[in-house]
């Protein structure tokens, strides 16, 4: 397994990971340092056993990781809008090459907007004559996803966090990137000292709810080590699975 930082330098411990894009983010008990830390758990690097084990029991195959990097980041639809991965993986899964993509959490939401929300918000900029593309790229990711087509404040997607559509559309354009058959997108959750429990369960209520809505399957209470899908995004056929420690 080739563990590297964006420009090709070698990750030989925790310390040495690729921070992420807000300092302030890289401290003890937060998810970008406890991600770092679950891929240093041996004397050497090495996928931590609960990502290989969702892995393994979705798909019943061999699982190879060749190449992981930190905070790679994906370039989303519309001129200016990236999807910066806490960390992306190319496997293989049995004989089928797949693009993993791991979104660490802790008790951090999954956006501080809902879809709708971020919508109508830059909508609103626009009108007070700031230049964005932000609305044209939510339209266009609303419309990869498999759902009724709808305009966005009204679509089934509307009231959830803005990160798991960025999260999922980016993990199917890595694929792309990466000429991958399969892209999986997974929460990658941390119960630290000190979290909120409230926020913990806010979480685990808009990722089921995101899921139901795009696979029409019943996701109870986050459905701890389990993988979803396919979910076809815009021709891709994605899944997304989330893991607790």
């Amino acid at each position: 397994m080739e563990l590297v930082k964006k420009n090709g330098e070698a990750i030989q411990s925790w310390q040495d990971w690729e921070r992420p894009k807000r300092e302030y983010h890289w401290k003890e008990g937060r998810s970008a340092m406890e991600v770092a830390k679950s891929w240093f758990r041996q004397s050497v690097s090495a996928p931590p056993k609960e990502i290989v084990q969702l892995l393994f029991n979705h798909f019943q195959q061999n699982i190879e990781f060749i190449k992981v990097v930190p905070e790679l980041v994906t370039p989303l639809p519309e001129s200016g809008g990236m999807r910066n991965h806490d960390v992306a993986c190319t496997c293989m899964i049995g004989k089928s090459k797949a693009t993993v993509c791991i979104e660490g959490k802790t008790d951090e939401s999954f956006g501080e907007k809902t879809v709708a929300q971020y919508y109508q918000q830059m909508k609103n900029r626009r009108r007070a004559g700031v230049s964005t593309r932000v609305p044209e790229r939510i339209e266009k990711m609303v419309s990869m996803l498999p759902i009724p087509p709808a305009e966005v404040p009204y679509c089934a997607v509307a009231d959830n966090g803005y990160q798991l559509v960025t999260a999922l559309v980016g993990t199917a354009l890595q694929a792309r990137i990466d000429h991958s058959e399969l892209a999986i997108l997974i929460i990658h959750e941390f119960h630290t000292d000190g979290l909120d429990p409230q926020k913990i369960q806010k979480n685990i209520q808009d990722y089921s709810r995101f899921v139901n809505k795009l696979t029409g399957n019943t996701c109870a209470d986050g459905a701890i080590g389990k993988l979803f899908g396919p979910i076809e995004v815009d021709g891709v056929a994605c899944f997304i699975g989330r893991v607790v420690v």
